[in-house]
């Protein structure tokens, strides 16, 4: 019991260091431009298309910097897979079970529209995000929570309602957020915009925080 206490603590420890600020030294300009050199790649082959963006950088920073700007400038968020599925989670959120076959039956759609026309919602963001990574050697995982803005307050009666992903780069754990940082859908004409934001890539864990809690706590990566 001693052994596993001291364990979580020396995990905590790491998360609790894991800063954006680790990486101020490395200039992500050579990873950003080899991501724009395959600006508007179709996503036939996912494997193929990650060593091309990954191939001519040493670090595994500067992998996910290539993997993470190229997400971000290419995949566009979809506003009818959106409202789609906030309708039908909120219609299913009593019944377990038919929540369970819609978000299994939903997830085959979400995937096909992203390889087929590059257009998802925050799940496919994640997925992609996760996949490439680890086809570049990296570990990622995907969390799932709640995300807010200054529009949706999150409270704890509400379904989980986002995706983001946690990056294990150099031997600590990061955050990052492509759907945020991608754009936006315009309510006006439901058209996505791209309006890349770097803040969300490798945000700060207390500034992360801020507009987002994750299901596991543990990937607030802060010292709880």
């Amino acid at each position: 019991m001693k052994r596993t206490i001291l364990l979580l603590c020396f995990i905590t420890t790491l998360f609790a260091h894991a800063q954006q600020s680790d990486f101020n030294t490395i200039n992500f300009k050579k990873a950003d431009t080899i991501a724009q050199l395959y600006h508007g790649e179709a996503l036939l082959n996912i494997p193929v298309l990650t060593l091309r963006l990954t191939a001519q950088l040493p670090t595994e920073a500067a992998k996910f910097r290539a993997i993470y700007y190229w997400v971000s400038h290419n995949i566009k968020g979809s506003y009818h897979l959106t409202s789609t599925n906030d309708y039908k989670r909120n219609k299913f959120k009593n019944d377990p079970v038919a929540l369970e076959q819609w978000n299994a039956a939903y997830r085959k759609e979400v995937f096909k529209k992203l390889r087929e026309d590059k257009e998802t919602l925050c799940t496919g963001y994640a997925y992609l995000i996760k996949q490439m990574a680890n086809f570049a050697g990296i570990e990622c995982e995907i969390v799932r929570g709640y995300g807010s803005s200054n529009k949706i307050k999150i409270n704890n009666t509400q379904l989980p309602n986002h995706s983001w992903n946690a990056v294990k780069l150099d031997g600590n754990w990061y955050l990052c957020d492509a759907t945020w940082s991608a754009g936006s859908i315009d309510m006006r004409t439901y058209e996505f915009h791209f309006n890349y934001q770097d803040a969300f890539f490798l945000m700060e864990p207390v500034e992360f925080a801020k507009s987002h809690k994750p299901l596991d706590a543990r990937w607030t990566l802060l010292d709880l």
